[in-house]
């Protein structure tokens, strides 16, 4: 089985074809690397694959389900971590995971437990109490990987993940994208400017231009 499959994806912004009759198909367990300048379409794919935008042909599923016919399985099955950084400035780092987890019905216990574990593994149990304004912008990227998963998604979307982000930075991401990985057998689609972190982390690559 595919984690995600495409057939034929079209999308047309007016004039401009942003996406012209994409066909991709990702194994379950794979970390796809989706490579290609600027303008390319990547954003505009993972629009479609997280049911944001609906494509004007072409089919995509999403751990099974149909992105135009079945949004709710769509969204309950992906961890989505976009291009620019979301979580509100003014809440705690633990505020947002437990915002993040009562959307997908998570139970008090289970909330506290799971916050905790991702807190932990993403390094910063010990600032979660701090406002999210106080931290780097690494620190800010490892949080919102760590709230894409908060509910145990099958498949990780990640829209150029270390965009902006310092060698160190990038590296620390790098380690933890392969940590939850192999600990949660994890589906991963990555899209990226940077040749360096595709090789890094990806099994396969696609590369999208025109």
């Amino acid at each position: 089985m595919y984690a995600i499959e495409t057939e034929n994806l079209v999308k047309k912004y007016g004039g401009l074809t942003a996406l012209d009759k994409v066909t991709l198909k990702i194994p379950e367990g794979d970390c796809f690397g989706l490579l290609g300048p600027n303008g390319a379409g990547k954003t505009t794919l993972i629009r479609i694959l997280t049911t944001l935008i609906r494509p004007a042909s072409g089919m995509a599923r999403v751990a099974g389900f149909d992105v135009l016919k079945e949004k709710a399985g769509v969204r309950s099955a992906i961890g989505v971590v976009p291009q620019a950084m979301t979580s509100d400035l003014d809440l705690t780092g633990l505020e947002i995971m437990d915002i993040y987890a009562r959307f997908y019905g998570m139970g008090k216990k289970e909330r506290r437990e799971r916050t905790d574990e991702l807190l932990s593994m993403v390094g910063l149990r010990e600032r979660a109490g701090d406002l999210i304004a106080t931290y780097s912008g690494g620190m800010r990227r490892r949080l919102e990987i760590a709230r894409g998963l908060v509910h145990r998604p099958s498949i990780l979307i990640l829209d150029e993940p270390t965009i902006g982000l310092d060698p160190q930075s990038r590296r620390v991401v790098w380690d933890l994208l392969e940590k939850f990985r192999k600990g949660d057998n994890l589906t991963i689609l990555l899209t990226t400017n940077y040749m360096e972190e595709a090789e890094y982390l990806s099994d396969h690559v696609a590369i999208i231009d025109n």
